[in-house]
């Protein structure tokens, strides 16, 4: 994949939040946008040739960052960027690879979109999120950039601290389509063939949105 699939990822998102920004009704009762951090901890799950999966899961080794705008009280989209760091721990296997990834996806409000009741909903939360986005994966055993597509799935649980403000659990799989290099930074095959690698990110982050009304989205009910 080339550095044009991030442009379109870009143009993309810009041309959804524009359109819809200018679509929203000048008298809408909650905030559209919100920023967000997390870290946490990686499992690998493929591919497994020539390495020990095991050997590259790792805490506190990845880092994501987004922002987030919620076309409605229920659906949205958000971008982030993310950081990911693969190395075996062994003092006697060297190698490794860094994978930094653009992304772009959908989110929804599970619990309004389900329309499930009960007060909790006011301080707890539930985010599904599904979406595509680019890995510039270096290994270390390449002086160049293996360029990946990703598919990303997740659910994020929220509990709201005050109306700006709320820490979030993330659940992510991670699908890496056509990756050419091992966990490890070794070619996988001399030919260049790929296979399908994939991960899960358990993380916890921070949630910080802001405007002009009184509370997000997230938590904003027409009662």
């Amino acid at each position: 994949m080339k550095l044009v699939n991030i442009k379109l990822l870009s143009i993309a998102a810009f041309l959804i939040i524009g359109i819809t920004a200018t679509a929203q009704k000048a008298d809408r009762q909650y905030n559209n946008w919100s920023i967000e951090a997390q870290t946490g901890y990686h499992i690998p799950l493929a591919p497994n040739r020539f390495v020990d999966l095991g050997d590259y899961d790792g805490a506190f080794k990845q880092f994501q960052a987004g922002a987030r705008y919620m076309i409605t009280d229920t659906y949205g989209v958000r971008a982030h960027y993310s950081f990911l760091n693969f190395e075996n721990p062994s003092e006697f296997v060297e190698g490794g690879v860094k994978f930094n990834r653009v992304a772009i996806e959908g989110v929804a409000n599970v619990w309004k979109f389900a329309k499930v009741k009960g007060e909790f909903k006011e301080n707890i939360g539930l985010l599904f999120h599904l979406g595509a986005g680019v890995t510039f994966a270096n290994p270390s055993g390449s002086k160049g950039t293996d360029h990946i597509g990703n598919i990303i799935v997740g659910f994020t649980p929220q509990f709201r601290i005050t109306d700006n403000f709320a820490l979030f659990a993330d659940v992510s799989y991670i699908a890496n389509l056509k990756q050419h290099y091992s966990l490890g930074g070794d070619l996988l095959y001399p030919d260049y063939k790929h296979e399908t690698g994939g991960l899960v990110n358990l993380s916890v982050g921070v949630n910080v949105s802001f405007g002009d009304r009184e509370e997000h989205a997230d938590w904003y009910y027409d009662n």
